[in-house]
């Protein structure tokens, strides 16, 4: 039987994040290894005495991050565990009680590499419409993560539910830590990387959460988009777009039509109509500067090692 991590990124999250470990602690089939990677700088009270109360009894390993990167705390628990299989779930989830185990099991087959687990959230999200899917680098956009049917073959998962295989993710470099800001993508990228690579990921609906996205802390830019640089909002999907549409005509709908009305016209903006032009020129900026990035990124963080 294959090993198991579970990993848990965290970021300015309390009672929310105390409440998701003590449902990963009621496990049934609980995980080898817990770690929570904490990007958080100072939490309150209780919190700190739960986590170190859980640390010094080894229920949970403790890591602590100043910097906040979804790709960088990814990397930080798939560098630290010498568990077969990583599973990583968001820090505001409920879980069944085998969840756990409706992931692992899975790994019984020898040709899987990769799990995307099934994510409901909150009234009022929207999920897409499932498209054919191919190309499958388009499952990001096009795969409904709430389906109910299981599906081999994806390149896709959510960065809140998903799990792979360990050594294979570092054959592959691990995440992109080149996704800056408050990160998303990353984890489609490492499924796309994982899928050109021969891996077989599948989605499985069993292996289901609940997403309850606490408004307080966590990483969606409506949330931030008032304090962090213009240029970054739109960073990592311009980054995604150069690294795996650049040059197809997918490339350019993205940039010039799906990105620019996303980031640069979003409600924020479009609601203040004199942030216009700067978010516009911003924006130009991003694409361009991520485009850099994507020609001259430094290696990923396995790749000597691959």
């Amino acid at each position: 039987m294959p090993t198991i991590c579970l990993a848990i990124p965290t970021y300015n999250r309390e009672l929310v994040l105390v409440n998701t470990l003590e449902q990963v602690f009621a496990q049934d089939f609980p995980a080898d290894e817990v770690l929570v990677v904490d990007q958080t700088l100072e939490h309150e009270e209780e919190t700190t005495t739960y986590l170190t109360v859980a640390e010094q009894s080894g229920r949970i390993r403790w890591l602590k991050q100043q910097q906040p990167s979804l790709p960088a705390a990814r990397n930080r628990a798939l560098r630290e565990t010498r568990c077969d299989v990583i599973l990583f779930i968001d820090d505001d989830v409920r879980l069944p009680r085998d969840f756990v185990w409706r992931h692992l099991r899975n790994y019984l087959a020898r040709d899987v590499v990769a799990v995307a687990g099934r994510i409901l959230q909150p009234p009022g999200f929207r999920y897409q419409s499932r498209c054919p899917p191919w190309p499958r680098v388009m499952d990001h956009l096009y795969f409904p993560l709430n389906a109910t049917v299981r599906t081999e073959g994806v390149a896709t998962f959510g960065g809140g539910n998903h799990s792979a295989r360990s050594s294979f993710l570092r054959r592959i470099g691990g995440y992109d830590p080149n996704y800056l800001g408050y990160a998303f993508r990353e984890d489609s990228d490492a499924a796309i990387r994982i899928w050109k690579a021969g891996g077989t990921v599948v989605f499985d609906p069993e292996a289901e959460i609940e997403h309850l996205a606490v408004p307080r802390g966590g990483c969606r830019i409506h949330q931030h988009g008032d304090r962090t640089p213009e240029w970054l909002v739109s960073f990592a999907a311009s980054y995604f777009a150069w690294r795996h549409f650049f040059p197809a005509a997918e490339f350019w709908r993205q940039v010039l039509l799906v990105n620019l009305r996303k980031y640069a016209l979003r409600r924020e903006n479009a609601c203040r109509p004199w942030r216009l032009p700067w978010a516009v020129l911003t924006y130009i900026y991003s694409l361009a500067r991520s485009g850099w990035t994507s020609r001259t990124m430094t290696p990923l963080p396995w790749t000597d090692n691959a």
